[in-house]
């Protein structure tokens, strides 16, 4: 009865519907007569042709065609778009029984490793043997033999020669040089290679923390790892870098799977995803975005947040100029300035990491915004306002982040209380950083390892460690809430406004959101920024009002949803106006960066924070 009840809103929604059942049943002998559209409760539709009662034979044809002919990966294809077509989520009933059939088909398909045992189908996406890959076929855990295969070899292997034997992980980069894939000494990416290899020679000499800083592809990854580097040099330009752990099938796979969606669909720029300990399984539609590289890395000490491999994750890519994405994020389109304006502020005189500044001070007393979570673990001065831990760096910033993870790893270390040697770095905006590195030891000061209140998560520690330094850049903010995104006109003038920094509100640049920990309303917005970005329509919001059927799951957005190409005509009125105009500030909408000043009339300090 669910079957039939699905099929006639179908049938009532023309063309769209019809084809969708087509896709549905995937039946060569129907799908020509379900391309019209289809009888409802066995009446034939005026003008179509359809036989009364057809529906149903085509219908009672589904099971068949499960049992006999279907493969588990379209069973899984099937029951999504059934749960999309019910639209009850979590009790979505044909989906659930259509993944039911899935799993069946799917243990009755186990394929086999080449040894002839089964394969590890835990270590691989999906369900049970949906899909083979080479860590379901390795018989100890991942790391353990990427190590011994690592130490087996005098040199790295040629790049034609990567992952082969069936490896699952090849090593790429480690504190040992002989093994490491390093740049053609003609090429630019040797003053990188250089500044990094600099920056990490004190953990690299630190027993306990040169496991740390080794590299792994994903072998299952190699054909896009390939694609985005070259013989000469293995170092990628520009991309965003992103990490993750944990268990198979979390909720972090499921972040982290629309923020690799988002880059796939807004930006050219590839995306490194660094997996931390054995854990992790990429899923399997990765493998289908040519932009995704997957490395893998030994997990970081217990007695350290998990988020500090934030850092490692940054200097560990052999990024020249990166990005740095939480998985509860999504790029928009624009993302890509970003990588523009990093490379031109983030320099050999400026070797410092940007962040964009935070929607709260983290300052304030009550009863300003958010008083009660100020940071209370720094009394020296701040040179900027509270920073949001989504940072852009290049090359040239290597120094200063190897210092801070050197610190924060040698504060939970045996020899906790010691002290590390840090360079120098206020000298760099006279004498350059390459200056400085030459200058070896003579450039390096002692500097306290000591666990403080500061040091408990990355963005504590990326905050004072900058303002220590006393630097003075930050990005306006561009990693907004994503219900910004579609509240139209009605913003706030004084968004994340506070009395010290900005008091009349803050800069803003919709370029990426964060926060989307709510997979299936953030999965609405992707397929909506898309949608709008790629069709550009010609829009009608004559209103300045937010249209009801905006909120995402809302009764409105349910009953428009019914109206396809009503739908498809007017909800990207939900973006308005930031189709065309990426910035607000202080109750004003400007198209780009180019056009905000440094100080609006009314706005009573000048702007601080830099627009990419």
């Amino acid at each position: 009865s669910d079957l039939k009840e699905t099929a006639a809103s179908l049938s009532s929604g023309g063309a769209l519907g019809s084809s969708i059942w087509s896709a549905l049943t995937l039946s060569k002998s129907s799908a020509a007569a379900a391309s019209v559209p289809l009888g409802v409760a066995g009446k034939a539709s005026a003008g179509t042709g359809a036989v009364a009662g057809s529906l149903w034979h085509r219908a009672q044809g589904v099971e068949t065609w499960i049992d006999t002919v279907a493969t588990p990966q379209q069973l899984e294809v099937v029951a999504q778009v059934y749960k999309w077509l019910e639209n009850t989520r979590d009790g979505a009933k044909i989906a659930t029984a259509v993944s039911k059939a899935a799993a069946h088909a799917m243990a009755r398909k186990v394929p086999s490793c080449e040894d002839g045992q089964p394969v590890d189908a835990a270590r691989c996406p999906g369900h049970a043997g949906q899909y083979f890959c080479r860590a379901g076929c390795a018989r100890q855990p991942p790391l353990v033999a990427a190590k011994a295969l690592g130490e087996a070899s005098a040199s790295p292997p040629p790049r034609d020669s990567l992952c082969a034997a069936g490896a699952s992980l090849e090593l790429l980069w480690s504190c040992d040089k002989g093994l490491s894939r390093r740049p053609a000494a003609s090429h630019g990416h040797t003053t990188p290679q250089k500044v990094l290899d600099s920056s990490a020679a004190a953990m690299c000499e630190d027993s306990q923390m040169r496991d740390l800083m080794t590299v792994y592809l994903e072998c299952d990854f190699l054909q896009n790892y390939l694609r985005w580097t070259s013989d000469d040099s293995e170092w990628l330009e520009e991309a965003f870098v992103t990490y993750v752990g944990g268990a198979k099938g979390s909720t972090y796979e499921l972040q982290a799977t629309n923020l690799v969606r988002s880059v796939d669909v807004f930006s050219s720029r590839p995306i490194v995803v660094v997996l931390f300990g054995d854990e992790f399984v990429p899923p399997m539609h990765w493998h289908s975005m040519p932009n995704v590289i997957v490395y893998r890395m030994k997990p970081i000490a217990k007695m350290v947040s998990f988020n500090f491999n934030k850092m490692r994750s940054m200097i560990s890519a052999r990024v020249v100029v990166g990005i740095q994405l939480d998985t509860d994020q999504l790029v928009a389109p624009g993302i890509d300035t970003l990588f523009e304006g990093t490379r031109r502020e983030i320099t050999e005189h400026y070797p410092w990491p940007m962040m964009p500044v935070h929607w709260m001070s983290r300052e304030g007393k009550k009863p300003d915004p958010y008083w009660e979570y100020a940071f209370r673990d720094w009394s020296g001065p701040r040179s900027m306002r509270w920073g949001h831990a989504h940072p852009t760096w290049s090359s040239w910033a290597l120094p200063f982040l190897c210092d801070m993870l050197h610190e924060r790893l040698a504060a939970s270390s045996r020899t906790a209380g010691a002290s590390i040697m840090a360079w120098k770095l206020q000298d760099a905006p006279k004498r350059g950083v390459l200056a400085i590195l030459a200058d070896g030891k003579a450039a390096r000061e002692p500097r306290a390892a000591k666990s403080q209140g500061f040091m408990r998560e990355d963005e504590d520690m990326l905050n004072v460690a900058l303002w220590r330094d006393g630097v003075r850049k930050d990005w306006c903010k561009f990693d907004l809430e994503w219900g910004l995104f579609k509240d139209g006109h009605k913003l706030e003038k004084n968004l994340y406004w506070d009395k010290k920094w900005y008091p009349d509100g803050l800069p803003v640049v919709f370029i990426s959101m964060h926060n989307t920990k709510q997979f299936e309303i953030t999965d609405w917005l992707l397929s909506l920024l898309a949608k709008c970005d790629k069709e550009r329509p010609k829009l009608s919001c004559t209103s300045r009002d937010l249209p009801r059927f905006c909120q995402a799951g809302s009764s409105d957005e349910r009953r428009w949803r019914k109206q396809p190409t009503k739908y498809a005509e007017t909800i990207c009125c939900c973006l308005d106006p930031r189709h065309e105009k990426k910035v607000y500030w202080a109750g004003q909408w400007f198209r780009d960066a180019s056009e905000v000043p440094l100080k609006i009339p009314q706005v009573r300090k000048d702007r601080t924070c830099i627009f990419p």
